[in-house]
């Protein structure tokens, strides 16, 4: 049976968290399923990099300066926001649910971030299959 679903590689996603290292990692993980990428260490780069219409958003919430909070305030105020998949390593039960408040999020997770349920998750937000996996190159 073949999936009609269309493969994540038609779809872009933008990963915003200011630790660098969780950033190179989330990139490593939604780019190898086939994921276009962009990245943001900050809220403010985050909304700078709305312009090139990414379909989807993996956003961390405490960030200096704009916070995943005023990215989420600012995406409601668009007429077509994109789905958002919030990550935080913040204890504290009253921050998810004052995220999942924002009709973009779609799901939140805690870090650390597990890969199959991030990726469930944006490819349940985006309605797309996995990218195929790539072939070991031969060694002749």
């Amino acid at each position: 049976m073949i999936d009609s679903k269309p493969p994540a590689s038609d779809r872009t996603v933008l990963i915003v968290d200011d630790d660098e290292d969780i950033l190179t990692l989330l990139e490593i993980l939604v780019q190898r399923d086939g994921f276009r990428i962009l990245l943001a260490a900050s809220g403010e780069e985050a909304l700078r990099l709305m312009r090139e219409k990414p379909h989807a958003l993996v956003l961390d919430l405490f960030m200096p300066g704009t916070d995943g909070f005023r990215v989420l305030e600012t995406l409601d105020t668009l007429p077509a926001p994109p789905p958002v998949i919030v990550i935080t390593g913040s204890p504290n039960p009253d921050d998810a649910k004052r995220a999942s408040q924002s009709p973009c999020v779609k799901a939140i997770l805690k870090k650390p971030i597990r890969q199959e349920d991030l990726l469930a998750k944006l490819h349940g937000a985006l309605g797309t299959r996995p990218a195929p996996p790539k072939k070991p190159a031969s060694e002749d």
